[in-house]
């Protein structure tokens, strides 16, 4: 009955509302916004770097769940999914184009209360009790580090507190009976000791169906939960200890093949079931003591990933192809578990020394392993049916109905060491300098194939040198602007797979893979108006890359791995724009436009191309391991020079409208309209036309709130994708095995209803 009484109201409210006389005006001012984007907490307005912050109510608005529901909420943010359970983020074109690798990092670091998380699989846990979230565009040389070539994003969680009890919760309802829940609960447990407990369950039915098999897929079943514990002895001194996990079941993402003739967008036909299941957890500890000149702190993490996996790795259904086209393959099953350790302790300054107005330094540690089993099977027969496999059998190198076999252990453990200053240059300019020093190896493990070759032991290590110079100026009138330049890395690795002999054809992936650097410049201007209605950010960026990581395919077959394109740029600009346009008017805006370029010569083998030379051979009756297949594999190498880099596309935006007007005395009413657009990309750095290109898509959501004023419930009425868009959220295609393509869309349209309550 109160879902009804809220629906009801809000659309009692939305005819009523002209004839009602406010009685009081609506605040009418931009709030300032307080980050911790440099490692203190500053005013966003006085960073000289492109960062974008949203807090809990701003993410409430846009519907922001999870980190995929991040795409251009940031400019120049694109957020796609790889394989259905890798959430891929790319900050200005700068992505993870190795996420096949495990040991391989993303290009943009996730950090969860000051806490580097190192899996890519937690990118799927939901908010929890979000007080911001803050996404640093751009390579971060100095405070960030390793992996941050394209920038790195906070999620600041609220703080325990033993002031008071409080708490909040709410329920949502909708079509896909959809359902739901989030709470969070503030307890004080004495004078100086305070907990801090949220949960989130999500569940939803399918958006998509498998006909063949009649399962629903990209279902939602999840829970979340943390405990933040906070312990304030005296006034200087605090430790937080937090446990999150976060658990997830289900029959897998819809990877629809590009070759699927099913006419209906969300349906598809796949002859072998998919299932995920993802545990994760997540336990740190933040010791923070404030001493007269400088604050020390020191972050400890735990981490432990379990991924299993399921899937149809041709993403077609045999019977529905002309024959030979593709051969049926599955991956039963896939897992991951990764464990990671982290330590960083960091020194921040409390007060001025001289002309250095404030300096950061700061020591960090990681270690990492991934233990990896794939078992793929292959119906080369093109019979339907997968043909039993014994150990012995593929030790013996005989022929069989399997694909990629592999057991492996790649470690990481890497060491920095940084520092950052703040120089006062006079009244109105500052010199922000900083650098870091990385000590990075890999060890792995590899057995392949049952160990019929042994088992490979390889090793990479290496150091860097990165660094940030930035220079900022107040010009008056409430405007900064700032010039930087920025050296971000990534280390390399090691490959499970690579080319081993160039007899037939020439070696395209290597054991090892290179660093991946970036040289960034920077030129932008921050304003706020004098009457505070309104904010213009703007940036416009150049990068120039050396040995940008891609995944790559070999001649061989089942060899690929992570490869180097040896020179490429991009370079755009990006505007957010925030105003009152009227008393009762509030646009956001946040636009980016994007160009990029592979420059330096680079030959790759298009595995797409030489799949389908593979597969007409196979059709003729030769072997998968013979010389005529190898050969033929290798004319489909090719220079991608003037290629585009993957998943950039050339313009993205979102625009957010808020009306909103008082009830007479007792509530508040707000409607929301927000407009997103993502260009079109190429997936691949192939830039194939068959496979590669993903067209745009444009979705508006519609909202409506009703916050009443002498109440701590809140009502919400949210409808997404309102015109039902099947818009292609990411392609992907695998370079092991069968080399197949498919896409995942975003998701359909939803009606929802949001009930609140704090008390």
């Amino acid at each position: 009955m109160t879902m009804l009484r809220c629906a009801v109201a809000l659309a009692v409210a939305a005819v009523m509302w002209s004839a009602v006389a406010e009685e009081r005006e609506l605040e009418r001012e931009l709030e300032t916004v307080v980050v911790t984007a440099e490692k203190r907490t500053e005013n966003l307005q006085d960073l000289p770097q492109a960062v974008t912050a949203l807090d809990g109510e701003g993410l409430d608005i846009r519907n922001i769940l999870t980190f995929v529901d991040l795409s251009a909420v940031a400019p120049g943010v694109t957020v796609a999914k790889n394989e259905g359970f890798k959430t891929v983020i790319s900050i200005r074109g700068v992505g993870n184009e190795a996420n096949q690798n495990a040991i391989a990092n993303p290009s943009v670091s996730y950090h969860m209360d000051g806490i580097y998380v190192a899996s890519p699989f937690a990118l799927h846990t939901g908010f929890l009790d979000i007080e911001r979230i803050e996404v640093l565009r751009g390579p971060q040389g100095t405070l960030f580090g390793q992996n941050s070539t394209g920038g790195a994003i906070n999620v600041v969680s609220r703080t325990p507190t033993p002031q008071m009890f409080e708490g909040q919760g709410d329920v949502t309802v909708g079509n896909y009976n959809l359902l739901r829940t989030r709470a969070s609960i503030n307890v004080p447990l004495g004078e100086t000791l305070a907990a801090r407990v949220a949960a989130t369950t999500h569940r939803h039915d399918g958006f998509s169906t498998n006909l063949t098999l009649g399962k629903d897929l990209d279902q939602a079943d999840s829970v979340s939960a943390r405990v933040r514990l906070g312990w304030t002895p005296s006034a200087s001194f605090r430790v937080d200890l937090i446990a999150q996990v976060h658990d997830e079941n289900t029959n897998g993402a819809a990877q629809k093949g590009i070759l699927d003739t099913t006419p209906n967008a969300r349906q598809l036909r796949q002859d072998s079931p998919g299932r995920y299941v993802l545990n994760a957890r997540l336990f740190s500890m933040v010791a923070q003591w404030d001493m007269p000149a400088a604050t020390l702190k020191s972050l400890t993490s735990y981490q432990d990933d379990d991924i299993f996996l399921l899937r149809d790795n041709d993403r077609h259904d045999l019977a529905s192809l002309p024959p030979f086209t593709l051969p049926p393959a599955f991956y039963n099953p896939e897992t991951n578990r990764q464990k990671t350790r982290t330590q960083e302790f960091q020194l921040v300054s409390a007060q001025p020394t001289g002309r250095l107005a404030d300096w950061v330094a700061g020591i960090f540690f990681l270690r990492t392993a991934v233990d990896i089993t794939i078992r793929e099977y292959i119906d080369f027969g093109f019979d339907g049916t997968f043909n039993p496999v014994s150990v012995a059998d593929v030790r013996a190198f005989k022929s069989g109905d399997y694909g990629f076999l592999s057991d492996s252990r790649p470690e990481r453990d890497s060491r920095s060491v940084y520092g950052q200053g703040t120089i006062l240059l006079g009244d109105r300019s500052r010199l922000v300098a900083g650098v870091r020093y990385t000590w990075d190896e890999v060890n792995s493990a590899v057995t392949n194939f049952f160990g019929r070759s042994g088992t490979d032991h390889l090793a990479i290590e290496g150091t860097a040198a990165t660094g940030r110079l930035a220079w900022e100026r107040d010009a008056g009138a409430g405007a900064l602007f700032y010039a930087s330049y920025t050296r971000g890395f990534k280390p390399g690795g090691s490959n499970l797979t690579y080319g081993r002999e160039d007899v037939i054809a020439p070696i395209v992936v290597l054991p090892t893979f290179k660093d991946e650097t970036v040289d960034a410049f920077e030129l932008g201007l921050k304003w706020d108006a004098t009457d505070r209605r309104t904010r213009l950010n703007a940036a416009l960026f150049f990068y120039d890359y050396r040995n940008l990581q891609y995944q790559a395919t070999d001649p061989e077959v089942f060899e690929g791995g992570v490869g180097n394109i040896p020179e490429s740029r991009s370079y755009g600009a990006e505007i957010e724009f925030q105003s009152f346009l009227a008393d009762r008017l509030f646009v956001d805006a946040r636009l980016a436009w994007l160009n990029t370029e592979i420059t330096g010569r680079h030959l790759a083998l298009d595995n797409v191309r030489s799949d389908d030379a593979t597969n007409a051979l196979l059709a003729q009756g030769l072997s998968l391991f013979g010389a005529e297949v190898q050969r033929a594999r290798a004319a489909a190498i090719t220079d991608v020079q003037g290629n585009e880099l993957a998943k950039t596309p050339g313009f993205t935006a979102d625009v957010l409208l808020r009306y909103s007007w008082l009830i007479g005395t007792w509530s508040e009413l707000a409607v929301h309209a927000r407009y997103k657009h993502r260009g079109e990309f190429q997936h691949r750095i192939f830039n194939n036309p068959r496979t590669d290109r993903v067209r745009a898509y444009d979705i508006f959501n519609l909202s409506a709130s009703l916050l009443p004023m002498h109440s701590r419930w809140r009502c919400d009425l949210i409808a997404a994708n309102v015109t039902d868009k099947a818009g292609v959220n990411a392609r992907f295609t695998d370079v092991f095995g069968v080399g197949a393509t498919g896409e995942e869309l975003i998701a359909p349209r939803q009606i929802m209803l949001r009930v609140g309550v704090q008390f």
